[in-house]
């Protein structure tokens, strides 16, 4: 696998297409059409080759309004989605309104399934205005930018995180922003000398 970066994208070239891969891929081109999003957290590092599992693809999305999700919840309907959460359309999107998250599978699975959340934080708003188009042959996704998910990965703390933090500075340290993820480690007061992440 060989990635090629360039500001405010990133081509992956050689990569085996996972069926994790498809699934979020399929699954974003359709949300896509309604809403901007950025996928953040785990899946991120196992898109960079990663081996580590994940149950859920973190997804924030920007604030749509209830027609709008409505008519998303009706097409994801009828390409074979469900969502988890047992509530009707309104009740989903109450959640979402109140800052909780929504999952969603493909029929006759739970596992993976994607969690939905609107944008809630600046943080969240920085990532979706500020997100990275990932390339994958003719498809692509958009992530959260580095320079945050770098420190936010150190803020949640547990090993796997530390482990996904040390895991995207290795590949990007020489690409990315270092101004930048320094200024996000002093917004979530963290701190990356004793990983070898030294900025």
């Amino acid at each position: 696998m060989e990635l090629k970066y360039e500001h405010g994208k990133i081509a992956i070239e050689n990569k085996v297409f996972t069926t994790l891969d498809r699934f979020v891929s399929d699954f974003t081109e359709l949300l896509e059409e309604y809403v901007d999003y950025v996928i953040v957290s785990g899946y991120v590092v196992i898109l960079f080759g990663r081996a580590r599992g994940t149950e859920d693809i973190d997804t924030i999305i920007r604030y749509i309004d209830r027609d709008t999700f409505a008519s998303f919840y009706q097409r994801l309907s009828r390409e074979g989605y469900y969502f988890l959460n047992p509530e009707d359309v309104a009740g989903l999107y109450e959640m979402l309104e109140e800052g909780l998250g929504v999952r969603i599978a493909k029929e006759d699975t739970i596992i993976p399934n994607i969690e939905l959340k609107f944008v809630k934080d600046d943080f969240d708003r920085y990532s979706i205005d500020n997100r990275l188009e990932v390339v994958l042959g003719e498809k692509r996704l958009f992530i959260s930018p580095i320079e945050l998910q770098i420190p936010y990965k150190l803020y949640l703390g547990s090993d796997k995180d530390i482990e996904d933090a040390i895991y995207l500075w290795d590949i990007f340290r020489e690409k990315i922003e270092v101004n930048r993820l320094r200024e996000f480690m002093k917004a979530l007061n963290v701190r990356g000398e004793e990983y070898g992440i030294e900025v």
